[in-house]
């Protein structure tokens, strides 16, 4: 046989052509945007991830900088005498060498480092605040039968750090501190100081400022949990020369006042300090109100520029009886006269003398709540004679029974009407009337059967002068 016979290989000639339409083929405008889109989500959430870590760690650092402040400080202070264990304006006497409060420089970052050392009265052997019924309170709130007259069994270090110009603490420690000889009484005496809310509750945290410029004494402390601050070793005084004042951030505040031969009457007086007593002095702080009060005319106008004076129903001294708050504020161009972080507490409004009250709902005196908006609404007018409602006994009246109501103001003319309106709601009109001769008042009694519950207005009409007490009876 012969050799095989070999054909010549057939190819398309385009498969030959390199760089035809086929092969030239690249990415078109619409994938690239894709292609960039993704790659830039994809490198936007590595850098987010980068920023987020860095961050951790940098957080980490500073807070592990905090912990070793706050332990340096502690070991420093076990190192100490323990008798010199007390901050420079603490309430353990007498006052050392600690700072309560240093700013110090640590890993290129500014920290706050916060003391404070008091002492505690331990349950183990008493207590020493009388808490009525033949049992004592110990300042951490344990209750015994037996009494401690000597209250000062160790003391506590607290230590707090935080970043400058932050509140948030980073670190916190604390620890008790016992000296090696038992305690033992001396010619010195105790105060107690609470301090408790509207409401009686304790208020925890309040700053407390103990102050005698006599015997040199300025301290400074906070209350515990049950509102209370005990300060031992407290050189006596008897002429009232201990000054004590409370605050918090966002609360009102209480204080002492100083006795004195022109002022013997004061409400909360300074206090003395006895050699082996407690002096036990009780403040009153909670958080700040707003009141706002609508400025109106007899008819209704809103009205500018008015000066209103809140005059408070606390007292700090009688004879003669002296506010421990007064308040001035102008209404705005919308007739509101705005007072802000203002006390709990009653107020009595008052305008200009060139200016007459017609009405104030809620009726004067005014009653603030702490931590909360009250909105008053003042109608004021030039005119003398107009008619004006002051009070309402009683202000309320049980549906379905007759009520006699006393409308206390004045020019309440003879031919004076009396009606309750509300919207919507066919209007109350007494079933008995009787205008008294001096004009200071109106007597008259309402029929409630029927009557729908809520607010009513009472609206006066006396010599054709119209006056409208907002809200001024509830019917229950």
């Amino acid at each position: 046989m012969g050799a095989p016979i070999r054909l010549p290989l057939q190819t398309n000639p385009q498969h030959r052509r390199f760089g035809s339409k086929q092969h030239r083929r690249g990415f078109t405008l619409i994938e690239v945007i894709v292609d960039a889109v993704i790659v830039t989500a994809v490198l936007a959430t590595l850098a987010t991830s980068f920023i987020i870590a860095l961050k951790t760690v940098d957080s980490g650092r500073v807070r592990t900088s905090a912990a070793a402040l706050a332990n340096e400080q502690m070991e420093y202070l076990r190192s100490l005498p323990y008798d010199s264990l007390s901050t420079q304006d603490g309430t353990i006497l007498p006052q050392g060498n600690i700072p309560d409060t240093q700013t110090i420089a640590r890993s290129s970052r500014t920290f706050v480092l916060t003391t404070r050392i008091i002492f505690v009265d331990d349950l183990f052997d008493g207590c020493a605040i009388p808490a009525g019924g033949g049992s004592y309170e110990c300042t951490d709130g344990a209750i015994s039968t037996t009494q401690d007259l000597v209250p000062v069994d160790y003391k506590r270090a607290y230590i707090e750090v935080s970043q400058n110009g932050t509140t948030i603490i980073l670190s916190r420690l604390s620890s008790n501190i016992a000296a090696k000889a038992a305690e033992t009484p001396s010619n010195t005496g105790m105060l107690l100081v609470k301090v408790f809310d509207a409401n009686g509750l304790p208020v925890s945290g309040a700053t407390v400022t103990v102050s005698n410029a006599e015997v040199q004494v300025n301290i400074v402390g906070q209350t515990n949990a049950q509102g209370y601050m005990f300060i031992a070793n407290m050189l006596p005084d008897t002429q009232n020369g201990y000054h004590i004042v409370a605050t918090k951030d966002g609360y009102s505040q209480d204080y002492t006042t100083p006795r004195t031969a022109q002022n013997p009457n004061q409400f909360q007086p300074d206090v003395d300090i006895n050699v082996q007593q407690i002096t036990i002095q009780t403040l009153a702080i909670d958080l700040l109100a707003q009141m706002d009060v609508t400025v109106k005319d007899e008819t209704g106008d809103t009205l500018s520029g008015i000066a209103v004076t809140a005059t408070s129903a606390k007292i700090t001294q009688t004879n003669p009886d002296t506010p421990k708050n007064i308040y001035n504020e102008n209404s705005n161009a919308s007739g509101i006269a705005a007072f802000n972080d203002i006390e709990w507490d009653s107020y009595a409004l008052t305008v200009p003398s060139n200016y007459y009250i017609v009405s104030t709902s809620p009726y004067q005196q005014v009653s603030v709540d702490p931590n909360s908006v009250l909105l008053v609404a003042l109608t004021i007018t030039t005119i003398a004679d107009w008619p004006r409602i002051i009070s309402v006994d009683p202000a309320s009246g049980t549906i379905g029974a007759a009520v006699e109501v006393v409308i206390s103001g004045d020019n309440f003319e003879s031919d004076s009407t009396v009606a309750l309106t509300k919207t919507g709601e066919t209007n109350v009109v007494p079933i008995a009337t009787d205008v008294n001769p001096n004009k200071k008042s109106i007597t008259v009694t309402f029929d409630l059967t029927g009557v729908t519950t809520g607010n009513w207005n009472i609206v006066v009409t006396s010599d054709s002068k119209t006056v409208t007490q907002k809200d001024g009876f509830v019917v229950s």
